[in-house]
């Protein structure tokens, strides 16, 4: 590798202002040349990570939409059945306050059901019928039980409160089931939205990343064409007058052009500072 020389001012101003523009033009072609390919690979990442990016938020989105629809319909049931349990204490309390109630179903009449229940039994094993015979037996047990059935609802019946209890209780119980079933799956879902949440946010840094060069790139390519095309016709019409006009300044002992501006900066400042006083 070449050794650097340093250069010094005079150094410096010594260079002509046309081969400074040919070697600031023939960087710019450099670049011009680099850049497209870089750029058509920071293309093709940003077209590979965009679609994937977005599939990935749509698929968390649609994951989150579910959790958020079990979640509420859990906290809807648990509620409701809260409610429910609520009505029923005080149904209870009412009746307890009220003399207390009859049960709709007492053992004795549990009792004699079973008693004939087990009668049709004995008979249906120890008869030699024939499947007409054990098809009557068996219709004989089943109106039994609906008779009892009925009979129990007539006695249910005749205590509005004692069926509403029992109806709020059944319907509550049957609430937290659902509420349950609904924060198991919410459970799962959640496991699996961490997993789309992963997923999109590497496909999204990926895609922002891509992005992020793209742009780059593009402004990069547009500032050397820009570039070029300027110093291209500098070069050619050997046009440099404007451009060196510090140069000359500075030969003939005139301050640098950073000079100046500090000159300019303590003028401001002086001028500033006595506007400052005035006022006072």
């Amino acid at each position: 590798m070449d050794a650097v020389i340093p250069m010094d001012a005079n150094d410096l101003l010594a260079v002509s202002p046309k081969l400074l523009a040919q070697a600031i033009l023939h960087r710019r072609e450099r670049l011009s040349e680099i850049i497209p390919d870089d750029l058509e690979e920071r293309k093709e990442e940003l077209l590979n990570a965009e679609p994937k990016a977005k599939s990935a938020r749509e698929e968390r989105d649609k994951v989150n939409t579910k959790v958020a629809n079990l979640k509420s319909e859990r906290n809807s049931a648990q509620k409701e059945a809260r409610e429910l349990f609520e009505r029923a204490n005080e149904i209870r309390e009412q009746l307890i306050a009220e003399g207390g109630m009859k049960n709709p179903d007492p053992k004795w009449a549990k009792e004699k059901l079973s008693a004939k229940l087990q009668s049709l039994e004995n008979q249906l094993e120890t008869s030699a019928g024939t499947h007409k015979t054990e098809e009557k037996f068996i219709n004989e047990m089943k109106s039994l039980i609906r008779e009892h059935e009925e009979w129990v609802e007539e006695r249910t019946s005749s205590q509005p409160l004692v069926k509403e209890m029992k109806n709020a209780r059944s319907k509550a119980r049957k609430l937290l089931d659902s509420a349950q079933k609904a924060h198991d799956a919410m459970v799962e879902l959640v496991k699996e939205n961490e997993e789309m949440h992963e997923s999109y946010v590497m496909w999204e840094d990926a895609r922002s990343r891509a992005k992020s060069r793209t742009s780059r790139l593009e402004n990069a390519l547009n500032s050397s064409q820009d570039a070029l095309l300027f110093w291209k016709e500098r070069v050619e019409n050997d046009n440099f007058d404007d451009l060196i006009v510090d140069a000359k300044r500075v030969r003939e002992g005139g301050q640098s052009s950073k000079a100046v501006a500090r000159s300019l900066k303590i003028e401001k400042q002086s001028k500033d500072k006595t506007a400052g006083v005035e006022e006072e």
